[in-house]
């Protein structure tokens, strides 16, 4: 599961895109959602991308980053937010909360081009794949 990370704690369950919202006549700076490479795909980024689109925030602030320490960068130095799971948050320092509206999740997919090495893989490295892939042993590893 991703969430959004950022310095500040947050009283509430859940961090909603809306109220990242900034008026007219506010002078403060936009703050940002910040992707991470490996969760710049469609079923990531466009998800986030239409829920901010429909709560009127401005295209700038869902920015994809070039990196994943650009991004770290960019929240550790400002009050943005940065899209990422659980266990990166904790490793950054950072407070996470699971995002109000949707609820996108990170997924990995092994390929292998014999099929036996694909079953090994599946059988005998499936929970060592995960627990390196940052996937808490909370949740069911899919086999």
């Amino acid at each position: 599961p991703l969430g959004l990370a950022a310095r500040a704690e947050s009283r509430a369950s859940a961090v909603h895109l809306e109220t990242l919202r900034v008026g007219r006549g506010d002078s403060e700076e936009r703050r940002r959602v910040w992707i991470q490479p490996e969760d710049d795909v469609p079923h990531v980024r466009d998800r986030v991308r239409r829920l901010a689109e429909s709560v009127g925030l401005q295209p700038a602030q869902i920015a994809a980053a070039s990196a994943f320490t650009a991004a770290a960068a960019q929240v550790l130095d400002s009050a943005d937010l940065l899209l990422c799971s659980a266990a990166q948050a904790r490793e950054l320092g950072l407070y996470w909360r699971p995002m109000g509206g949707i609820d996108p999740v990170r997924g990995y997919a092994v390929a292998a081009a014999d099929g036996e090495d694909a079953e090994r893989i599946e059988r005998d490295l499936a929970e060592g794949l995960a627990r390196c892939l940052g996937a808490s042993g909370d949740e069911e590893v899919r086999r």
